[in-house]
Parts: structure tokens; C-alpha cells; sequence
């Protein structure tokens, strides 16, 4: 019994040393690989077919020692409606946007620590290339130069979107899948109690080269006043925010946030984008209602109460009214008015008038 758990604890222990020699390595190496910059991440590039055309891009190398540097070119469509590329590993799955199998890739190099070097891919167009988007992702990975002998090695890798537009026969169309008001978690809703108010627009790219619109909503109530002015998909002359793409037979999802929070009555909110070198319009029209209906309430509740209040307050006061009067008629019911108790009631004392005494002459006596 004691041979057999002494060897249990043999192996064990070996196990351990084991994991810990082959975790190391990786955890350099994962470390190496993140510690790389690429610009720009997005690149546009026009090309003709039967021409090269060439892509340069700038990594720099900002970990503490030398990478040895690999590129690998990969197809990528769209993954989802929020933009994120998905990246295509198979190559056999070559469609009507491809891009990969027309680059030629730099051999490994070396990039010393806080080094830069600006990376170029030739790519060769086809003569009968089709016109419209053709779409791939630069890939590198960076390890120690010591470790690519060791096969335990692992890698990130970080990369730049390549779009490149052929010209010829390139269609331009888009259209309006779904604009709507939102929550501001964009959950679908045309009645809101106050606000933020959010938006979404669903767009699709029905034509065969990627196409970036931009553009505004406008929001206004009841009365055609402003109630706010949002941005849709970047703005072309702000560096900070540039529009971004939806490539070809994909929908892409836009989303923004009014954050007006107080709002009354019913609102329309108007979006106006443009799209395409011909500036192509594309407008949706969306209405909404805010009503603070537990604000009402309670202000309503309050109304009544002070309704119900004043009126007993009117009511007390005019019983009080009424009272006073009636104990002024009870004392005077009590103690009437003053009467003479014998003969004839009094008569009030009158003043009467004297008529002005006339003085006549005598009569003179006769003369003798």
C-alpha cells in the first residue's frame, strides 16, 4: 500500500514539473504576440484588373525584445450586424470578393524591440477580375526568435482590413431593412414614459461593393420645434469618428441615444443619409409618444386631494358663517327692544314750527 501511493505521488509530482516547463514558453510567447501595433487598421485601396496595385502598412514592435514577424493573407465577410469581420481560414472557399489569393506576402523578418517598419503587399489584379469589393485581413504574429524551434510556441496575431474597390461595372444600392425608436437598452418601443430615447437602423448593402452611410435624424414635437440633432454612422469630416462600411449582400446595425430626458406629447424623428460617390439619398420616417404617465397620476391625485381639502375648507367656513348668525338671532329673541309699560306708547318729541308775528300799526285816534 505504501509502494503503490509513493509512486501516485512520483507521478504527480512529474506532472507538475512537466506543465510548469511547457506553460512558460506560452505565456512569452502569447505576451510577445500581443505586443505589436498596426496602422492603419483599415486600408482602401482602388485597383483595375490586369494592374498591381500595392499596400503598405506600418507595425511596430513595442515589446521588450525581437519578434520574428510572419504575415498570413485571409478572405473576410461580415459575422454580424455590429461589423465585426469574420475571417475565413479555408482556402478553397473562394466567392465574388475575394481578395487573398491575389497577394503576395513579404517573407519573415525580424523586428527589433520599439522598432517600426512599414510592410508592403504586392497585389497582382486579375484581367477578368469582377468589378465591386474584393475584401482580406493582413494578418501578423510575433514570437522570440529562440522559440520558433521549440514547437510549443502560441502566437496572437493582429491585422489590418484590406477593402479594394475594382472598377467597372459597380453597383450602388441600399436600403432601409428597419428604423425604429428604442429603449435605451435599443429595445424596439414607440411609447416611452420619459426619456434617453435610443434609435436603430438596419441597413443593407444590396449592390456589390461597400458602401458607408452617413448622414443625421432629426427630431422634432408636436409643434415642428427641435428637440435634438444625432449624428448616423460617423461623420465624413471628423477624423475621430469616420463613417464605416457594410460590405456587399450584408446588413449592418446603427445605433444612437437622444438623451433629452424631459419629453411630452408625440415626436417624429426624420433620417436623411447619403451613400455612394453619387451621394445617393436614403431617408426613413419614425414617430414616438412620451408621456409621463406616473408623473400625471400623481399630479392628478394631488389635484383631487387639494379639490377635496378646499371644499371642506369652504364648507367649515361657511358653517361658521351661519353659525354666528344664528346666535345673533337668538339674542336678539331674547332681549327685545325697550316699551313704555303704562298709557299711551310714547310719541317722539316733534318740533313744531312758530309762525313769524306780524306787528300792525294802532289806529291813530281822531282829530278833534
Amino acid at each position: 500500500m505504501r509502494t503503490q501511493l509513493t509512486r501516485i505521488i512520483a507521478v504527480f509530482g512529474l506532472l507538475v514539473v512537466l506543465l510548469a516547463q511547457l506553460a512558460i514558453p506560452v505565456a512569452a510567447s502569447a505576451d510577445n504576440g500581443q505586443a505589436l501595433s498596426i496602422t492603419p487598421p483599415v486600408l482602401e485601396l482602388p485597383g483595375e484588373p490586369g494592374k498591381t496595385a500595392t499596400a503598405s502598412i506600418k507595425l511596430t514592435n513595442i515589446s521588450s525584445g525581437d519578434l520574428l514577424i510572419k504575415s498570413q493573407i485571409n478572405d473576410f465577410g461580415a459575422k454580424n450586424e455590429t461589423g465585426e469581420p469574420n475571417i475565413i481560414f479555408d482556402y478553397t472557399q473562394e466567392g465574388s470578393y475575394t481578395l487573398h489569393s491575389w497577394v503576395v506576402a513579404p517573407p519573415p523578418f525580424v523586428l527589433g524591440s520599439k522598432q517600426s517598419k512599414v510592410v508592403q503587399f504586392q497585389i497582382n489584379v486579375p484581367a477578368d477580375a469582377e468589378p465591386g469589393g474584393h475584401y482580406a485581413v493582413f494578418r501578423f504574429t510575433g514570437q522570440a526568435p529562440e522559440l520558433q524551434e521549440t514547437g510549443v510556441a502560441i502566437s496572437a496575431s493582429i491585422g489590418s482590413l484590406v477593402l479594394m474597390r475594382i472598377g467597372g461595372a459597380v453597383q450602388e444600392k441600399a436600403s432601409v431593412v428597419e428604423y425604429y425608436s428604442a429603449t435605451p437598452t435599443f429595445a424596439k418601443s414607440s411609447f416611452f414614459e420619459t426619456g434617453p430615447i435610443s434609435f436603430v437602423e438596419r441597413i443593407r448593402n444590396d449592390g456589390n461593393i461597400h458602401l458607408k452611410p452617413t448622414g443625421t435624424i432629426e427630431v422634432t414635437d408636436m409643434l415642428g420645434r427641435n428637440a435634438g440633432t444625432l449624428r448616423v454612422n460617423g461623420d465624413p469630416n471628423n477624423p475621430q469618428d469616420p463613417p464605416r462600411s457594410i460590405l456587399p449582400q450584408s446588413i449592418r446595425r446603427f445605433q444612437q441615444t437622444l438623451n433629452s430626458k424631459w419629453m411630452f406629447g408625440r415626436y417624429t424623428a426624420k433620417m436623411k443619409l447619403t451613400y455612394g460617390v453619387n451621394s445617393t439619398p436614403l431617408e426613413s420616417v419614425t414617430t414616438f409618444w412620451v408621456i409621463p404617465y406616473k408623473l400625471i397620476l400623481l399630479i392628478l391625485l394631488i389635484a383631487i386631494a387639494l379639490f377635496f381639502i378646499i371644499r371642506f375648507l369652504i364648507r367649515r367656513y361657511n358653517q361658521h358663517i351661519i353659525n354666528l348668525a344664528q346666535k345673533a338671532n337668538q339674542n336678539n329673541t331674547q332681549n327685545p327692544p325697550h316699551t313704555h309699560s303704562q298709557g299711551t306708547p310714547h310719541k317722539p318729541h316733534t318740533t313744531q314750527k312758530h309762525p313769524t308775528a306780524t306787528h300792525k300799526n294802532p289806529p291813530k285816534p281822531p282829530k278833534k
